[in-house]
C-alpha cells in the first residue's frame, strides 16, 4: 500500500487485442486533469496519476478503452493496454467510400454504432456526409445504467472522439512529410505542437495543417540550434 500510494505514474505498453503487436504514437489522455502523453515508437507510454482518476487510450483505426486508477492498478509496475482493431464490414466501406467518407469518419462511425447499440434507448443520430467533426466512442463498461451515469458517459466519448480527430489530422506520418526527424524528437514535436480539436475544426484544409506544421517546426529546430 505505501508503494501504491507513493507512485504518481502511470506507466506501460499499448498493443493490439488480436496479435500483440504494438501501438505507436497512441494517445494515452487523463481524463481529469486533460494531460496527454503519446506512446514512444515501441508502444511505451507514462502519464501522472492519481488514484479514481479515469485514463483513456486510443490509437487510429482502434476501439477506444478507458481505465479507472485504483489502489491495485497503482500496486503494479507495468501495464499491457489491448486495444481492438475495428473492421469495417465490406459492404458499409463500399457504400461509405462512394460517399467520400474519410478514415476518420468510417472510424467514428463504427464505434458509435455499437456505442449507440449499447444505449438503446437513444435515438442514434444521422451521421452527414459533410459533418467532419466528432462522432461518439464506444464503451460503457466503466458506467452504470443510470440516466446521470450515461450522460458522463456520452460526454466522455465525446472528448475521446475529439481526441482521435486530433490524432488523424495531426499524425506522425503526415508531420514527417515535411521534416526528418529521430524518433524521440517526432514524439517531442507531437506532443509538444499538438493543435486543439477547437483550432482542427476551425482550419480544416490540407493546406492550413500545412501551414501549422511549417510554422512550428521552424520554432521547434530554432531551438535545438539555439539550445547547442
Amino acid at each position: 500500500m505505501a508503494n501504491a500510494q507513493q507512485k504518481n505514474m502511470l506507466i506501460g505498453y499499448i498493443k493490439d487485442s488480436s496479435n500483440n503487436k504494438p501501438l505507436p504514437y497512441a494517445s494515452i489522455i487523463n481524463l481529469y486533469t486533460n494531460k496527454i502523453n503519446i506512446s514512444n515508437k515501441s508502444a511505451f507510454f507514462s502519464i501522472p496519476i492519481k488514484e479514481n482518476q479515469l485514463i483513456s487510450f486510443a490509437s487510429i483505426g482502434y476501439n477506444y478503452d478507458t481505465l479507472r486508477i485504483t489502489e491495485k492498478i497503482l500496486a503494479q509496475d507495468t501495464l499491457i493496454i489491448l486495444l481492438s482493431p475495428l473492421t469495417h464490414k465490406l459492404i458499409d466501406v463500399t457504400v461509405y467510400a462512394s460517399k467520400k467518407y474519410n478514415a476518420y469518419q468510417l472510424d467514428s462511425m463504427e464505434r458509435r454504432k455499437d456505442f449507440f447499440q449499447l444505449m438503446s434507448e437513444h435515438t442514434q443520430p444521422v451521421f452527414s456526409s459533410a459533418n467532419q467533426g466528432p462522432g461518439i466512442g464506444l464503451n460503457l463498461d466503466h458506467f452504470y445504467n443510470r440516466e446521470k451515469k450515461k450522460r458522463n458517459a456520452i460526454g466522455l466519448f465525446e472528448q475521446m472522439e475529439n481526441e482521435q480527430y486530433i490524432n488523424y489530422r495531426f499524425n506522425p506520418d503526415e508531420v514527417s512529410k515535411y521534416a526528418t526527424f529521430t524518433s524521440d524528437s517526432l514524439l517531442i514535436f507531437i506532443q509538444q505542437y499538438r493543435p486543439s480539436f477547437n483550432w482542427l475544426r476551425k482550419h480544416n484544409s490540407e493546406d492550413e495543417i500545412l501551414y501549422y506544421i511549417n510554422d512550428k517546426l521552424k520554432i521547434f529546430f530554432g531551438r535545438k540550434e539555439n539550445n547547442k
